[in-house]
């Protein structure tokens, strides 16, 4: 069994409005009368996309029927896998709609074994395999064997083949009972090819079938704009300013659309950005030729980000991701352009830059102070003892989330009060992100330098639960230890008690409910380490915590602060464990 010929210079031409209407609202296929032709011409993309949209409308009947063998095969590589490996469950579902889809649509007899042959007669067989047990009936008038063979199976929901051949089993579960209507359409098809399938099912060498089988997606997702992962990674390799301003050649011998296809291989986006990005207004200076081939490129660019990020390229919630990140990380350089090159016409002379260098180079010039900002990210991560099992485990909000999300190969800014990550896509962003990695080091050199609070690392390990503290509380705690009364200047940090918190409520806390005399000695430590620009974003943060405690301690038995009530501080409470030892 060989990979299938894809013939796509063979569909149909419709404008790219009317395709997108379809993608918009796919149920519009069922009033059409041109419907066959214009879902033939549909890119593979797209075709996937709508194919989804019916699925979980129940109306694959309307699209499946009318599919070229190059659009069901999309549908296998984009939506079929995980990673390297062919995701059962969802291709056999697959399976199980097509050969519903040509049940429903009335097909004619045949057209389902060729459907097999000009897509990937592997993936059926892999897809029908995952724990699907067939029995070859040597001689099917022996009823002997037959029963015997039924006896083996009686764990199993089985099916004896038309042709008398084989006895399939497979789990009484609704995966299985897929199977077997995979099988049984097949054999209703064509009695020849449905035997050649069981027969492959179970003679084939399964793991050599997926290696060819991934070889070839692999060669398909290529010229669908997917390249292999090392290929892709070096979208991450930045190019100086010089290289897309057009003062030096950067040594790149290839055009600027030299890796851009003829053909567009899917639609483009709705637009290029917010209405207000650099991006988006400058790609209308460009003329019909030129907008179409920088969409083109576009489109290739956001898929490349996939490929080096390791996505799913069916996945439409992370394709949707990589073109923000496209959009941010363009818009980023054309404004990082603009800033060093004021003009008398910005638009212009970008559009300009983008007529002559594409949007490939500037983005990988856009991404320049990205990899510098994840250089820092990973050198805090890896030396300034911020981090126990997670990047950036020991840091507070909103160090913490910054730190993890800037450190991955496409670094990104967390979302305010939520679980996610953004792309940068401006300058502020930038200082933003920036000012956050100066803050982390700052609180870390805080915390744990000689001219700082000179915290004792092994103070981390001796916490009974290490995962839930932040370097905050320990920065909370010396300075509260600081002031009590007896602890002098270069006193070790040390738990706080009951007696402790009760002080520190009474002594540190004014009428405004803040605490100046914390707020004073956190400054004079900054200073103390060069960091003293750092003081405001700091005190922030840390403070109000520290007031938050002190003023609402909660009393226990005995008129005593109640310790298991207090957070954001180290207390004897937290150290339970080691105390004991």
């Amino acid at each position: 069994m060989s990979t299938p010929e894809i013939r796509a210079d063979d569909r149909p031409s419709y404008a790219p409005e009317q395709a997108q209407l379809v993608v918009d609202d796919p149920l519009s296929l069922d009033s059409r009368d041109d419907a066959p032709a214009l879902i033939r011409a549909l890119p593979v993309q797209s075709f996937v996309t709508v194919a989804r949209k019916l699925r979980d409308e129940q109306r694959l009947d309307l699209l499946l029927p009318h599919a070229s063998a190059e659009q069901i095969t999309g549908i296998f590589d984009l939506d079929a896998w995980e990673r390297d490996r062919i995701a059962v469950a969802r291709a056999r579902e697959w399976l199980d709609r097509i050969v519903d889809a040509y049940r429903e649509g009335e097909v004619e007899r045949g057209r389902l074994a060729r459907l097999i042959h000009d897509t990937d007669p592997e993936m059926w067989i892999l897809a029908t395999a995952a724990a699907t047990a067939v029995a070859e009936l040597d001689e099917p008038d022996n009823d002997e064997r037959r029963q015997q063979v039924l006896e083996d199976m009686s764990a199993l929901h089985t099916w004896e083949t038309p042709d008398g051949h084989y006895i399939v089993g497979v789990p009484d579960n609704e995966l299985g009972r897929m199977a077997l209507r995979v099988l049984f359409a097949v054999y209703d098809d064509n009695l020849v090819e449905g035997r050649k399938l069981v027969s492959a099912i179970k003679w084939s060498v399964h793991a050599e079938v997926e290696e060819d089988l991934l070889r070839w997606r692999k060669g398909r997702l290529a010229d669908l704009g997917f390249p292999e992962w090392d290929e892709a990674m070096r979208l991450f390799t930045p190019l100086s300013r010089d290289a897309v301003s057009g003062r030096t050649d950067d040594g790149e011998d290839s055009p600027p659309a030299a890796h851009i296809p003829e053909r567009r291989a899917t639609l483009p986006p709705a637009n290029l950005g917010a209405p207000h990005d650099v991006l988006r207004r400058v790609m209308h200076h460009l003329d019909d030729a030129e907008y179409d081939l920088r969409l083109r490129e576009f489109l290739l660019l956001a898929n490349e980000l996939m490929a080096a990020q390791r996505y799913e390229p069916g996945d439409e919630a992370l394709q949707e991701r990589a073109v923000g990140q496209a959009q941010a990380t363009l818009n980023l350089a054309c404004e990082l352009l603009l800033a060093a090159e004021p003009h008398d016409d910005p638009e212009a002379f970008i559009a300009a830059r983008i007529t002559s260098v594409g949007l490939r180079k500037l983005f990988r010039f856009g991404y320049g102070p990205l990899a510098k900002l994840r250089k820092a990210a990973l050198a805090l991560h890896r030396g300034g003892q911020v981090s126990l099992k997670q990047v950036g485990s020991l840091l507070d909000r909103p160090w913490g989330p910054a730190l993890a999300t800037l450190v991955g190969w496409y670094p990104e800014l967390p979302v305010d009060s939520k679980a996610g990550s953004r792309p940068l896509r401006s300058l502020a962003d930038l200082a933003h992100a920036t000012a956050l990695i100066g803050e982390a080091g700052a609180l870390a050199q805080l915390t744990f330098a000689a001219e700082g609070l000179g915290v004792d690392p092994v103070w981390i390990n001796r916490v009974d639960e290490p995962e839930r503290l932040c370097l905050g509380d320990l920065v909370r705690t010396a300075l509260v230890s600081a002031q009590l009364p007896g602890v002098g200047p270069g006193d070790e940090l040390r738990p706080l008690g009951p007696a402790d918190l009760r002080w520190a409520a009474d002594q540190l806390l004014d009428a405004r409910g803040q605490v100046p005399a914390v707020d004073a000695a956190l400054r004079a430590k900054l200073r103390a380490i060069g960091a003293e620009d750092r003081g405001d974003a700091l005190a922030k943060i840390l403070l109000p915590r520290l007031a938050i405690e002190l003023s609402g301690l909660e009393l226990g038995e005995g008129g005593e602060p109640d310790l298991t009530k207090v957070g954001g501080l180290l207390t004897i409470q937290h150290v339970g464990m080691w105390l004991k030892t």
